[in-house]
């Protein structure tokens, strides 16, 4: 009978969360093996992004100031270790004689988002107005102008899941976690590949599945007790007119944030909406009144009034909140770590932001060493300085 293959650490997904994880984990020393349903990495939620590595301006209205600066100092490090992927591009806000935000709170906000990024920023002077893609100037009272960053959320996973290879860690696609248990100090996994059950062990199980968070831990023993969570959709449309300036922070009737953003050779990117839904991660889908949404939150601000005949595409994500009575645009974007204090290690990663993946990575890797230990290695090393 052969041994059955042993791991430290057996991660389910490898999204952004999961490829964070894992290169933590295998830049630490332990002996790491990602479980990826999908044939790629990347391919869920942490591809149905709106493609913005940044502090996220809008969250110091709800006070979430930790967010914000723990956010603006991970996209300090994105941006020296994946030049190619994550780039400082212009933000435009349009501050009208109707706006709900008027100019000051605008301008207050951006003064502290500035000290928190070490980056100024400024107001736009009148005289370059009418270059700025169409934008509509009607009762326009003032435009502000600051810097964060875009990337493509796809790419950035894999290239972390790369990264995590590269130190070691292996990752098995297109794998679909059955279930596991534990017993004395492991865990034994069970997954499928190519109609083959597959038995593994480990120490420390870790879930990173985003929106597939409940189903996934339901096939763990023992279980976890979970906060009480509710996943929010967010719907984006890419459209065939393309801007150039930079990037548009708007304000939809309802007062929440859109962004109008370049988006590679495809046109312009539009999103995002959110709406609580009990759809399953995958059946989610744009209904009707999310696509009119931005279509209409678009044409109240530019010039050129797009059409349904205008969309490229759309699609859907998922993002998972904690519940509590706020609106879902008011609810926190910080990451949950759940987790057990004996070993077998048992941890499920919740929320968080597609910006600070780094940061949540690190603070699981400390529940994984207060649990199983530091291990016997000399050759540890942070990830804040891996280049992807």
């Amino acid at each position: 009978m052969s041994k059955t293959p042993y791991y430290d650490i057996i991660i389910i997904g490898s999204g952004i969360q999961g490829a964070g994880v894992a290169q933590a984990a295998a830049a630490y020393g332990y002996k790491t093996l990602v479980l990826e349903k999908y044939p790629e990495a990347g391919l869920g939620t942490s591809s149905r992004s709106s493609k913005l590595i940044h502090g996220g301006l809008r969250y110091l209205e709800s006070g979430q100031f930790k967010l914000v600066q723990e956010c603006l100092q991970e996209r300090k490090h994105l941006l020296k270790n994946a030049p190619q992927l994550v780039k400082l591009i212009p933000f435009y806000i349009p501050v009208y004689s109707h706006s709900i935000r008027p100019a000051w709170l605008i301008w207050i906000g951006l003064l502290i988002y500035s000290l928190f990024s070490l980056k100024s920023f400024s107001i736009v002077n009148k005289k370059k107005w009418a270059s700025l893609d169409g934008l509509n100037l009607k009762n326009i009272k003032t435009i502000f102008k600051y810097y964060d960053a875009q990337t493509d959320d796809k790419k950035l996973t894999q290239a972390v899941v790369g990264s995590a290879k590269k130190l070691g860690a292996k990752i098995h696609y297109n794998a679909n976690f059955i279930k596991s248990h534990a017993q004395e100090h492991t865990h034994l996994v069970t997954y499928e590949k190519n109609e083959t059950l597959h038995v593994l062990e480990c120490k420390c199980l870790i879930n990173c599945t985003g929106p597939w968070v409940i189903p996934t831990q339901e096939k763990i023993s023992p279980t976890l007790r979970m906060p009480e969570i509710e996943l929010v959709a967010g719907t984006h449309i890419i459209i065939n007119k393309k801007i150039k300036q930079g990037i548009y922070y708007i304000e939809a009737k309802d007062k929440r944030a859109v962004f109008v953003m370049p988006w590679k050779s495809e046109g312009t990117l539009i999103g995002t909406t959110e709406r609580i839904t009990t759809e399953g991660a995958d059946d989610i889908s744009p209904t009707e009144a999310e696509i009119s949404y931005l279509l209409e939150t678009y044409n109240c601000y530019f010039k050129t009034q797009l059409t349904h005949e205008n969309i490229i595409k759309s699609f859907s994500g998922l993002r998972v909140l904690p519940v509590n009575n706020q609106l879902a645009f008011n609810k926190s974007r910080e990451s949950l770590i759940i987790h057990n204090s004996t070993t077998p290690a048992l941890i499920t990663l919740i929320g968080g932001k597609l910006t600070a993946y780094r940061a949540s990575s690190e603070d699981v890797l400390l529940k994984i060493n207060s649990i199983l230990g530091a291990l016997n290695k000399t050759k540890h090393c942070s990830t804040k300085n891996i280049s992807l």
